[in-house]
């Protein structure tokens, strides 16, 4: 787990809260104690994330605003504006605290809302870039986590894949990109939806738990009304095989953040 900080900052906590290092302390994040807790899968993504001067990008449910955070504290030279969407109010109150804790207010806004809803929320072609770590689990799949805030995190609970896949086409101008984390096994479900969406595959690279595993997870680039040309990456390995992270992935990581 990440180590909680001994002492309190500028942000107001819940009982059920606590404030968790990210990038060696240089952010603060709220986390529950106890239920749902962001995972390694976006702070990978974020590390694939190709930001220029001045873009404008929205994370389609940004939980408790990882991504975003992650990215304008990484990428601040390139001075991009960030959105947060969130379902969940009170996942989006702690986004919306933490964003506060680490003064990133006029970087970053997180906004409650349904992303199925979007078309109320911004114009279209709002957005250079959308990135989006979606429910990984389809309704009658696995076991539905009785916490609310788990279960809709992880699975297709309110939000279903097409309605990210959908909302992103939606949101970015032409020839702007999509950025996505998802589990490998359902690879086709997400090309194939965004080929639907004139979101065209660009790059693709799979994330391995070590040399001897198969894929986990995948990484993909999609651009807007673009003509089919997709690059395969090399795998990115998590761990070597004595247990501990891969020097890329510890580079991502700063390796002390999930120890």
């Amino acid at each position: 787990m990440t180590e909680q900080k001994d002492q309190p900052v500028n942000i107001e906590i819940q009982e059920d809260e606590e404030i968790q290092d990210l990038l060696h302390g240089e952010l603060v994040i709220l986390q529950k104690k106890n239920g749902y807790r962001f995972s390694v899968d976006p702070i990978l993504l974020t590390s694939f994330v190709d930001l220029k001067d001045n873009d404008r990008v929205v994370d389609l449910g940004t939980g408790t605003g990882v991504i975003p955070l992650v990215l304008a504290k990484r990428e601040k030279e390139r001075r991009a504006a960030f959105v947060g969407v969130e379902i969940q109010e009170t996942m989006a109150d702690m986004a919306e605290r933490s964003v506060e804790a680490n003064a990133l207010n006029e970087s970053i806004e997180i906004q409650h809302g349904d992303i199925r809803k979007v078309r109320e929320m911004f114009a279209a072609d709002s957005f250079d870039v959308v990135v989006s770590n979606p429910p990984y689990v389809p309704l009658g799949k696995g076991q539905v986590n009785p916490e609310d805030e788990k279960a809709q995190a992880r699975h297709e609970v309110s939000v279903k894949l097409n309605d990210v896949v959908e909302a992103a086409r939606y949101l970015i101008k032409p020839k702007g990109k999509a950025y996505f984390v998802y589990p490998a096994k359902r690879m086709i479900d997400l090309l194939c939806l965004c080929r639907e969406n004139k979101l065209e595959p660009r790059r693709l690279q799979f994330v391995h738990a070590n040399m001897a595993s198969g894929a986990k997870l995948m990484l993909l680039e999609a651009m807007r009304d673009a003509g089919p040309d997709l690059k395969v990456l090399r795998p990115m390995l998590v761990y070597n095989m004595e247990g501990g992270y891969t020097e890329e992935v510890a580079n991502i990581l700063n390796e002390e953040i999930f120890t």
